[in-house]
């Protein structure tokens, strides 16, 4: 009887196990009254998998997928056009949740998926928990909004205090205010740093959203892993997480984002850390690559009545207000480990108002893109100002720097590691270089660091500060940041994955000689013919690869994912593509290609 029971209970786990369904989501081809789940029944809209998934499920969704309203000709005319406004998330979840050990998988279906949007959200997530969001490419309309657009509606705002003609997302000519306009001291209209402004945050503020769509924002949730996904040419921040806990930011790429909008926004940001029952990380961001996320106009705040007329916004990963109640007298800590950070606007890695923070074994490189780039190429009668352009705590307390290296511009004596009013500051086995001369060091940081190496660390290829350029933060074997990390805060692995040995290497990546061998600039990989028209060839000499390649056009589009598991040769074909420059890459290295 007892076998039969046991028999029996199997049986049943195994169903439950095999219940398991995914539905898809195709927004041209589908219909919510299909069944959603194969690509031929898939749904039309988001919402309708929403409603029907369970713990375990999976949605993918297939091809393009836009908020309703989502125009990619728009073109801006007058100020109160309700498409401005109308502040849409291309896909929204609230309180959706799996369980623990069955995630609900949110995923794309196949490289051609793509999540655009126009709102005030690509990817909207709250009061949710226990999901997994993969493998996404969201798309923002930053190579669509000509910067004299931006500029235009730089100062515009509305107050949904009572007085509107309109509503919020459709106002009136007459309901358009102009926050330029609000100075107390001269009225001129020019934004000067004499000037003050009177106080509107209590108006509730609107501001255009066509010009502030965030990429991926999450808010209220936890138990989240957020992986894999490609979040670029976003107006707005890229990827925001607040008032959330036990999340995973992992191996996700983000670059030229924040770049039209009035808020100050940053690439990767996490606020108001929620706290947990353990002193284990209730954040992790962990492998990520923050790159070339600047601002292209300065900002301003609702409860500011100062505007300062420069941009000093636009960090690679920015923590903020870590520094709740909750928080601070709770328990869990905030690891950022095994990033590359390079050509962002204003500081690679940074806390302000921040407790118990790790910043272990990331690479940092130049990135001071505004002050760098810029300004001296569109008005170098502006001064370079601002000294946290590398790794950076503000007004934080028990904060980790361990095993990084940070190389920044030394044109303005600037910090590659920057502690002001921090307490119980740890700075440990550093390396830090100024590539215009000797660099600058901070004295609360000097004050307690111990083992930082000035030196350069030697990467392969940092090429210069284009977009397009290979970048190779590899390190040469010749390199004085290999073997001289602290091994009892290094990673067990490397932002490629790879393990790390027993004298592990400062910086995201490790050096290894063998694994180096099996990348594109090692000649042991080689890709012909090149220009090609129909088929590319990558050679590897006989090792055995299993790795994945991804194509990009010029503009940072993900064109194609190739997942490889060879030895000799892997043909890709590439006739589909239109003629011109691609870039092809895997998970440390790149290279471009012709398209005849």
């Amino acid at each position: 009887m007892i076998k039969k029971i046991h028999i029996l209970a199997f049986i049943l786990g195994c169903n439950l196990f095999f219940a398991q369904t995914t539905y898809y989501v195709d927004q041209q081809n589908g219909s919510d009254s299909n069944n959603g789940t194969s690509i031929a029944t898939a749904f039309e809209t988001f919402d309708e998998a929403e409603n029907q998934v369970s713990p375990g499920d999976t949605i993918e969704i297939v091809g393009e997928y836009t908020n309703s309203s989502y125009n990619p000709s728009y073109s801006y005319s007058v100020e109160h056009d309700s498409h401005l406004w109308h502040a849409e998330n291309t896909i929204r979840i609230n309180n959706l949740n799996g369980s623990a050990g069955n995630y609900i998988t949110i995923k794309a279906h196949d490289e051609n998926t793509v999540l655009r949007g126009d709102g005030a959200n690509i990817f909207r997530v709250t009061n949710s928990s226990y999901l997994r969001i993969e493998d996404f490419n969201i798309e923002g309309e930053v190579e669509r909004i000509p910067l004299s657009t931006a500029n235009a509606l730089q100062f515009v705002y509305i107050t949904d205090n009572g007085s509107l003609q309109g509503t919020v997302t459709n106002p009136l000519a007459s309901d358009i205010r102009f926050r330029n306009e609000d100075e107390t001291n001269d009225n001129d209209n020019i934004v000067e740093e004499t000037d003050i402004y009177t106080d509107i945050s209590n108006e509730n503020v609107k501001r255009p959203s066509y010009i502030d769509t965030r990429g991926f924002f999450m808010s209220n949730s936890e138990h989240i892993i957020i992986t894999n996904n490609t979040i670029h040419h976003t107006p707005g921040g890229g990827l925001r997480v607040s008032d959330s806990k036990y999340v995973d930011i992992l191996e996700n790429e983000i670059y030229r984002c924040s770049v039209k909008s009035y808020s100050g926004t940053h690439a990767l940001v996490v606020t108001k850390t929620e706290p947990i029952g353990s002193s284990d990380y209730s954040i992790k961001i962990l492998r990520n690559e923050i790159h070339h996320n600047y601002n292209e106009q300065y900002s301003w705040s609702p409860s500011k009545t100062i505007i300062t007329p420069r941009i000093d916004e636009g960090k690679g990963i920015s923590l903020q207000r870590n520094n709740t109640n909750g928080w601070i007298n709770g328990n869990g800590r905030i690891l950022v480990a095994n990033n590359l950070c390079y050509w962002n606007g204003f500081s690679g890695v940074h806390t302000n108002d921040g407790h118990r923070i790790d910043f272990i074994n990331n690479t940092c490189y130049m990135n001071s893109y505004t002050n760098t780039i810029t300004y001296p190429e569109t008005n170098p009668t502006i001064e370079q100002r601002g000294n946290n352009i590398g790794i950076s705590a503000q007004s934080s307390n028990d904060i980790k720097m361990i095993n990084n290296i940070s190389v920044i511009d030394t044109d303005w004596n600037a910090f590659a590691l920057s502690a002001g009013g921090t307490t119980n500051l740890t700075v440990t086995d550093n390396m830090i270089f100024g590539i215009n001369g000797t660099v600058n060091q901070d004295n609360d940081v000097t004050n307690v660091d111990e083992n930082t190496t000035i030196a350069n660390p030697l990467f392969v290829n940092v090429g210069d500060h284009l977009l397009e350029t290979i970048h190779n933060f590899n390190l040469q074997s010749n390199s004085p940041a290999i073997d001289i990390a602290d091994d009892n805060f290094a990673p067990n692995d490397d932002f490629n994955g790879n393990t790390r040995d027993s004298n592990p290497d400062l910086g995201a990546l490790e050096f290894d000689a063998t694994l180096s061998n099996q990348k594109f600039d090692s000649g042991q990989i080689k890709l012909y013919p090149n220009p090609t028209k129909s088929d590319l060839f990558l050679s590897f000499n006989n090792l055995n690869i299993e790795e994945t390649f991804e194509i990009y056009n010029i503009l940072g589009k993900r064109l194609k994912v190739i997942n490889a598991n060879t030895q000799g040769t892997l043909k890709i074909d590439v006739s589909s593509l239109a003629s011109g420059l691609y870039i092809i890459k895997n998970k440390s290295s790149s290279i471009k290609f012709i398209k005849e």
